[in-house]
């Protein structure tokens, strides 16, 4: 199997990621049928679905910051490296609870396919996962609609102009009814600093760019440096003594392969597990007691542990302002 992900060298100290950076629709075509009708609507969803920009952002914020740098080679019309493999249940999918292959993707690929795209999926995540290792902290730039998401405008709803550049500070775990790994999580757990977020909107205005609110939820899907900060939150909790080593490293694991896990569900239901989890139901009783305990573990985490994670997104009507973007943001994160 060629590589997952397309290097871009640099000191690790921070790893910058594009995701859903332009990928070429030729890469696509092998793992859908090959059907006129079928390859010409898998084109346009190519178009329409990558982030403009960003692959030029990359450049820049590597080339500025001397840090390193990963982007996929497959575009995220075909597959998003950005959802868990499974996403979450859902009555009607939408953005936020699509997995890695949507509905359309997925009545549409040649047979064998699915299992080919998923092992290439795993292997991004085990890239993506050992260019970080040394890394303090993952950038995930991104670029939205200026109107408002694809899905949106699918159901038929309103635009909504959105900022010049946002922050995204959502996660799978900011919720009250989480499931999986996301259980072991507190709801406030963040991985943005607020400093990190005002150094960034200061190099913004002097680039003549404005950061504003983010459209998104507080809850979104298990994004690639949402596993990143998880793993280090798991580490952390393995140095203050909350939870064996071992465990620890089993759920850092599974926060990049199985996030869904029920093996987690059952450990905290006290039911029986295919091995053992020692602490991981006391853990999830501290987070889910309503008490100040588990939100309180978040914060201690932000203070001690020094990792962060940075989701930023350039809106498309600004792709020209693509390489300051890139510049505003590794600026902000290695001051």
């Amino acid at each position: 199997m060629p590589t997952a992900m397309l290097e871009i060298p640099g000191r690790p100290e921070v790893l910058f990621l594009a995701p859903h950076a332009p990928a070429p629709f030729p890469a696509a075509v092998p793992y859908v049928v090959q059907d006129p009708e079928v390859l010409g609507e898998l084109e346009a969803r190519v178009e329409d679905w990558h982030d403009p920009g960003t692959d030029v952002a990359l450049d820049a914020a590597t080339a500025r910051s001397g840090k390193h740098g990963l982007k996929q080679s497959l575009p995220r019309g075909l597959l998003d490296l950005n959802r868990g493999w499974r996403g979450r249940p859902e009555e009607k999918e939408t953005l936020f609870g699509k997995g890695t292959l949507d509905q359309w993707v997925r009545a549409n690929l040649r047979p064998g396919a699915e299992e080919e795209l998923r092992a290439w999926y795993v292997q991004a995540l085990s890239e993506i996962r050992a260019a970080s290792q040394g890394a303090r902290g993952v950038v995930e730039l991104h670029g939205y609609g200026d109107l408002g998401s694809t899905y949106d405008r699918m159901a038929g709803g309103r635009p909504n102009r959105r900022s010049e550049v946002s922050v995204v500070h959502g996660a799978p775990w900011a919720s009250a009814f989480p499931i999986g790994v996301a259980r072991l999580v507190p709801a406030n757990l963040r991985g943005t600093p607020w400093s990190v977020e005002a150094r960034l909107g200061e190099q913004l205005a002097r680039r003549h760019l404005a950061l504003g609110p983010s459209p998104y939820p507080a809850i979104l899907p298990w994004t690639v440096s949402a596993r990143f900060l998880v793993e280090r939150w798991f580490s952390w909790l393995a140095r203050i003594g909350r939870v064996d080593t071992e465990v620890a490293a089993r759920l850092s694991d599974l926060a990049w392969t199985d996030e869904l896990s029920t093996e987690i569900d059952r450990a905290v239901a006290g039911e029986p597990t295919a091995q053992p989890w020692p602490g991981v139901r006391q853990l999830a009783e501290v987070i889910g007691a309503w008490t100040h305990e588990g939100a309180d573990l978040a914060d201690a985490f932000a203070r001690e542990d020094g990792s962060f994670t940075l989701g930023v997104e350039l809106r498309c009507d600004r792709v020209d302002r693509a390489r300051d973007f890139g510049e505003a943001v590794a600026d902000a994160v290695t001051a």
